[in-house]
């Protein structure tokens, strides 16, 4: 968990989920975590928590954490994983 200064709150990422190098590079194609996690937000945090989790085949998490997301980005979330 990060603290996010925008809102005053600890913040969830995907390295709270001891996520893999390749999941990693799946998901941010290797960028660095140190400069990941200085820029990341609460949207954007959200939505690669929902990828990691949905492409880990856990779809309920995926979807706690897609529903945090604003409708327009939510939309895109599923776009992006259901279509082939």
């Amino acid at each position: 968990m990060i603290y996010n200064r925008l809102n005053d709150e600890v913040m969830e990422t995907v390295f709270d989920y001891n996520i893999t190098p390749e999941e990693w590079e799946n998901i941010h194609g290797g960028a660095g975590k140190e400069r990941y996690l200085q820029l990341i937000g609460e949207e954007s945090a959200n939505f690669d928590l929902a990828l990691l989790f949905y492409r880990r085949g856990d779809k309920e998490k995926a979807t706690y954490y897609a529903n945090k997301l604003p409708f327009d980005y939510r939309n895109d979330f599923w776009r992006l994983v259901t279509h082939p």
